[in-house]
């Protein structure tokens, strides 16, 4: 599998993070303006808010072991120039208002720097007018809609990338008849965007069924029913870990043989989250790749999984992990490009910079975030594995749409 290079050997993580910024004036900002809030002279505070309770626990436990795992590497090695990441972690129970809610509290009463790797892409876009009227960066969130403003960066493929990049694998696979399960959500949002672009680029394959399920619901048996009988080739699905996990058990029931896809999110590519609940259904399945959590010659993945294994969290080996380890450690690297200005403006300058020269971790797609209106989708490209013999494959690398 090909690599690309690495920012840096996963052997010397800590020493660059020790060395990072240097030390900043805590009353300097762009132009000699106030330092935003979360920076002091020894410590820069970053929040988010995960779905550590609820029907998407799994995921966010290992969202949230991967947080921790980069902020203890970061702080073990000295911080960020000597600031010390004090990560506040949110829970909201996979509930819409309540990402909201967390966000709100961690801008106005925790006074964090910036949001790093949020997940809820139901519920972030109810956050968006909030941030732009704080000035509060949005790092890595998982998966929503780009709203395409100054806030808000999206280090990996989108839902609707992933979808997209399995609509053109499906019919690179001769598929003719696609069935589509979506979540009546930012998810199923995500799941249209992706036919609307990808369909008319394959005339020989047609949607057959377009099912939606609810929000937090285990009800699925009506939209597998409907899908079955419609005879597809492929499935589409876009929906939470749990509802994928069920709809595999219950296609194997009714004798579906056809391919099923879900994105990272939802199928929990590299781990257990979504194929042990879902046993013998699993065998199979594609799951998107927006990190790369499945081969074992990657040596900053690899570095990832011994920390993941020492930890001891709850999931720190699924995928979700090395995705918000990945994103912790881009924004510790970004924080290292600003230099002594930790102004908003400049870390927009330096984000937006990014388009020349990206951030390479090796773990993700490169992050080469440009100007406004597209520049703050960081990351085009999605990969596809396969869970097959009891254990995760590459089935297809990084790629971006066609």
């Amino acid at each position: 599998m090909m690599r690309k290079p690495l920012l840096f050997a996963a052997a010397a993580v800590t020493a660059l993070l020790a060395t990072a910024c240097g030390n900043v004036s805590s009353s300097s900002g762009s132009g000699g303006g106030e330092t935003p809030p979360g920076i002091t002279a020894d410590q820069i505070t970053i929040g988010a808010t995960l779905p550590i309770t609820g029907t998407a626990a799994v995921s966010g436990q290992g969202l949230q072991a991967g947080i921790q795992i980069a902020v203890d590497e970061i702080n073990a090695g000295g911080g960020i120039g000597g600031r010390k990441v004090n990560a506040i972690i949110l829970d909201d129970g996979f509930t819409p208002d309540r990402v909201v809610t967390n966000v709100r509290r961690l801008v106005s009463q925790e006074k964090v720097y910036a949001i790093v790797a949020p997940a809820g892409s139901q519920g972030l876009p109810g956050t968006w007018q909030f941030l732009a009227e704080n000035k509060t960066p949005m790092w890595g969130p998982i998966s929503p809609a780009d709203p395409k403003q100054a806030e808000v960066y999206l280090l990996s493929a989108t839902r609707a990338a992933q979808d997209a990049v399995a609509i053109d694998y499906f019919a690179k696979k001769g598929a003719k008849r696609l069935a589509v399960i979506k979540q009546d959500n930012d998810l199923g949002v995500s799941a249209k965007q992706a036919l609307d672009a990808q369909m008319p680029k394959h005339p020989d394959m047609q949607v057959v069924a377009d099912e939606t399920t609810a929000t937090g619901s285990t009800e699925v048996s009506s939209a597998v029913n409907k899908v079955v009988a419609a005879q597809p080739d492929a499935v589409l699905l876009a929906e939470d870990n749990t509802s994928t996990a069920l709809i595999l058990k219950q296609l194997l029931a009714q004798g579906f043989t056809g391919m099923v896809f879900a994105d990272q999110g939802a199928g929990g590519t590299g781990g257990p989250s979504t194929v042990g609940p879902a046993g013998e259904a699993a065998e199979g399945f594609l799951g998107g790749m927006q990190a790369d959590t499945v081969s074992t010659n990657n040596p900053a993945v690899e570095h990832w999984r011994e920390l993941a294994k020492k930890s001891g969290k709850p999931q720190a080996e699924s995928g979700f992990s090395l995705q918000t380890y990945s994103f912790v450690q881009a924004f510790a690297e970004l924080v290292k490009r600003m230099g002594d200005d930790v102004s908003y403006a400049n870390f927009q300058k330096t984000a937006e910079g990014l388009k020349s020269e990206p951030i390479k971790l090796g773990s993700i797609p490169d992050i080469e975030c440009g100007p406004l209106p597209d520049g703050h989708t960081c990351a085009r490209q999605a990969g596809i594995a396969k869970y097959t013999g009891g254990k995760w494959v590459v089935e297809q690398e990084f790629m971006a749409p066609i």
